[in-house]
């Protein structure tokens, strides 16, 4: 019951935020949420006997959600067609500069061990600190890229969060009434196998209804005013027919990212012994908890728009 009131509480919110929060709030609450994650994800690499680098991996989370943020924002701005301008607006100038940020940090972190009292642990520590900037930073900077940049944006982020939260519902109900195999005993025996293809298959049905009927979808979120049009000039959102095999494939995709997040932070928490990344959320444990399947799960469905098969 527990579990089922703090989500009632949390989806209203969450949807408000998604759909209503200006950018800038958005990526504030955004960087609000890594900030909880990266403290959770490093409290388990501590329970595994290591010294994370709390401080600068803080501080290489929140750099890598700046890039992003500043890659949407500098495309809202008034066009110039100065060479300078030019080049920070350009797609492949970004990407060499996250990917400059992303290389330079393992050699800040490794840098900073070097004042480990146990040098023994000094390099694994480094190594697992490192891995909250691509594991949280860089797939929730996804989470802005598709708010600020895709066509209705907002519509994607709730789609993403749909097909997640239908699989985890579906897993969950379907596992305890019909779960007699488990899918991963050493990693976390309470997944079954019968939960996990009903995780699919619920995540699969969801997900191509609102790719293939997106156009009414989008209809009706403008009219409870959750998507707005692009300007006062401009006619309400009419996005472009998604083809439902690519619908059905994507959102299979998703799912099986999704519940690959899961298991990978039941892992890490398998190895640290310890049932929760937090106590946050009553009956959800962590903000870790919670966004552990978005975090594979978001990729996922960026580089599917990003190269133009699916469309909000």
């Amino acid at each position: 019951m527990q579990r089922v009131l703090t989500a009632l509480v949390l989806i209203p919110v969450v949807v408000l935020v998604v759909f209503k929060a200006p950018f800038w709030m958005y990526t504030l609450l955004l960087a609000a949420l890594a900030l909880l994650c990266t403290r959770e994800y490093l409290d388990i690499v501590a329970a595994h006997q290591l010294k994370p680098l709390r401080t600068l991996t803080y501080i290489s989370v929140l750099a890598v959600l700046a890039d992003y943020y500043q890659s949407v924002a500098i495309r809202g701005l008034r066009p110039s067609h100065a060479t300078g301008w030019l080049m920070l607006r350009d797609p492949f100038f970004q990407y060499t500069v996250l990917l400059a940020c992303v290389s330079a940090i393992p050699f800040l972190l490794l840098v900073a061990a070097m004042r480990s009292a146990e040098m023994r642990t000094a390099l694994p520590s480094a190594a697992a600190s490192y891995m909250a900037v691509p594991y949280i930073g860089i797939t929730l900077g996804f989470l802005l890229s598709m708010r600020g940049l895709l066509p209705n944006g907002a519509l994607a982020v709730m789609f993403l969060l749909l097909v997640v939260w239908t699989g985890d519902i579906c897993a969950y109900y379907v596992g305890r009434a019909m779960g007699r195999h488990r899918l991963a005993p050493r990693i976390s025996p309470g997944k079954s196998w019968e939960g996990a293809a009903a995780s699919i298959i619920g995540s699969m049905i969801i997900g191509t209804l609102l790719l293939v009927y997106n156009r009414p979808v989008a209809d009706l979120l403008f009219h409870w005013k959750l998507l707005a049009m692009t300007s006062v000039l401009s006619a309400p959102p009419s996005p472009v027919p998604n083809s439902a095999w690519i619908a059905a494939l994507a959102s299979v995709c998703i799912n099986i990212a999704a519940q690959l997040g899961d298991l990978v932070e039941s892992m890490m928490k398998r190895g640290a012994e310890i049932k929760d990344s937090g106590t946050l959320l009553p009956g959800h444990g962590g903000a870790l908890d919670r966004v552990d399947a978005l975090l594979l799960a978001s990729p996922v469905l960026w580089y599917y728009c990003s190269f133009g098969l699916l469309h909000f």
